[in-house]
């Protein structure tokens, strides 16, 4: 994952993708926004029309993700960055 996110944004996120080709990515920006709880994660995928589909990123417990709506591919790729990983840094 590119940037500073702290792993411990991802404490007790359900980070399984939801079926659907779904993949992870996170507000450029989150960090700065300083919205209490958020972690700045959205699941999404690129849709037919090349716009992109995302999806809530739960925490554990709470169910299922559900639909957040859909971006065009040039404001979503200005305001996300892929998730590339989620799992703590081991420190061996």
């Amino acid at each position: 994952m590119q940037g500073d996110m702290s792993q411990e944004h991802y404490k007790d996120l359900n980070l399984t993708p939801p079926e659907g080709g779904y993949e992870l990515y996170r507000h450029k920006n989150a960090e700065q926004m300083r919205t209490q709880g958020w972690s700045g994660l959205y699941w999404a995928r690129e849709s037919a029309p090349g716009d992109y589909e995302i999806r809530a990123v739960t925490r554990e417990g709470e169910g299922y993700s559900y639909p957040g709506g859909v971006f065009s591919k040039e404001a979503f790729e200005r305001l996300y960055e892929k998730v590339d990983d989620t799992q703590p840094q081991s420190s061996t």
